[in-house]
């Protein structure tokens, strides 16, 4: 016990380029290499497998199928434990020593994309379009293909790898598997998720998380005939005013802080003066301080739009309630943090660029919050056009490298027995 505490104090100090050298012995290791060359030559598998698991509805909130299939091929491809939670989230276990951190590698099962939306793949020009291909039918298919080369190599690990296909990360989901998943384990140590790399070429680090805060508002007006009733305050042409006030709101470019109005609706019919109208508004930033500060101000611009229509029509009829529907915490790594280096390192020291992402608003974002390390890596490939059903595509070129990168990432974060310590404390 104390030669292995010992060896995690060690770890925890590795400088950079000392961390390099733990990831070149992993990889010097012939089950290693074994296992990153499965990932390569079952790219083809891989591929068909992201058609597969896309072809299957999991709209937000309804992932039960999609879930159901994960859970399948974890059970397919070896993994103990395997089972779903209560939140709906797939868990599976890869077994280490026991004398190891735990390390999440996590995948979202759902989609943007409402039930009937029509998933059917075309390619073009090299290209996938279907809705949700990348975002995130691709990384489900990588998170097995990772399990697959651990179960086929046998690869000792000193910590368990913790494999989850989550639930509700996509809009009013609000990170819903993982702040489950945090709740009920206290034992993770480290989380890498797996998403499509965001306007970057390569296979990007995620380190920063934006958050994010999400509100529904609700104007009430009194209604009425639209001529017989004509003098009454509408709540549609408060949301409006609402809506011009909040659109005056000036943020800075950096740090990075935006806001949207993103669904209005209201009123029963033409010549009706609405009784109500609803917006959702979504508020985002890295910054937390700064988020709160541009949520205060459009909270100010609501109250304003209701009392200039109050004004215009001499009335007191309409009032605003505003509810917070998602709040999706801001979080940041330090960009020398051991997980971050050790995911550069894995992919520096198999001969490719180690990159680092933009901040992106991802399932990460809960344990950063949380004080425990967490990044964000690509399932392989290129892809664009994300939460647009026309637009989404996903391209297999060097689509190996990512799932690659991940898997040296994990065995560098849960140590591997007798090569190199874990560096996840």
């Amino acid at each position: 016990m104390k030669h292995l505490l010992l060896s995690l104090a060690i770890a925890a100090a590795l400088p950079a380029h000392t961390q390099e050298q733990n990831m070149a012995r992993i990889l010097a290791q012939p089950t290693v290499k074994q296992a990153l060359a499965y990932i390569e030559k079952n790219e083809a598998t891989t591929h068909a497998n992201t058609l597969a698991i896309n072809a299957i509805p999991a709209p937000t909130f309804a992932e039960a199928a999609r879930a159901r299939d994960m859970a399948a091929r974890f059970k397919a491809a070896g993994l103990a434990d395997v089972h779903t939670d209560d939140a709906g989230n797939v868990l599976a276990t890869y077994r280490g020593s026991g004398k190891g951190p735990t390390i999440v590698l996590a995948a979202h099962l759902d989609t943007v994309y409402p039930a009937g939306t029509d998933l059917t793949p075309h390619e073009k020009d090299g290209r996938i379009y279907a809705p949700g291909i990348a975002d995130n039918g691709r990384s489900l298919a990588a998170l097995l293909v990772i399990a697959q080369a651990l179960q086929e190599t046998k690869i000792h690990t000193e910590g368990d790898v913790l494999f989850v296909a989550n639930v509700g990360e996509e809009g009013l989901g609000d990170l819903k598997g993982v702040k489950h998943l945090f709740i009920q384990r206290k034992d993770i140590k480290a989380f890498i998720g797996l998403e499509p790399a965001l306007g970057v070429d390569g296979d990007p680090v995620t380190y920063i998380g934006t958050g994010s805060r999400r509100f529904k508002v609700t104007i009430h007006g009194p209604g009425g005939h639209s001529y017989e009733g004509f003098g009454l305050p509408s709540a549609i042409h408060a949301a409006g005013r609402v809506i011009a006030r909040i659109d005056d709101i000036r943020v800075p470019t950096q740090p990075k802080v935006t806001f949207n109005v993103g669904v209005v609706q209201g009123g029963q019919s033409v010549n009706s003066i609405s009784a109500d109208a609803t917006m959702l508004i979504d508020i985002r930033s890295a910054d937390a301080p700064l988020l709160a500060k541009v949520e205060q101000q459009i909270k100010d611009a609501i109250q304003q739009g209701v009392a200039d229509t109050n004004q215009r029509w001499n009335s007191k009829g309409i009032t605003a309630d505003v509810v917070l529907i998602g709040d999706r915490p801001a979080g940041q790594m330090k960009a020398d943090a051991v997980i971050v280096n050790t995911a550069l390192a894995a992919a520096k020291v198999q001969g490719r660029p180690a990159l680092l992402d933009s901040p992106h608003s991802t399932d990460a974002n809960l344990p950063m919050s949380l004080g425990i390390p967490a990044i964000t890596m690509s399932g392989g490939g290129t892809s664009g056009g994300y939460h647009s059903e026309k637009l989404e595509w996903w391209s297999g070129h060097n689509a190996h490298t990512g799932p690659q990168n991940v898997l040296l990432t994990i065995l560098g974060l849960a140590g591997v027995r007798d090569v190199a310590p874990p560096l996840a404390q």
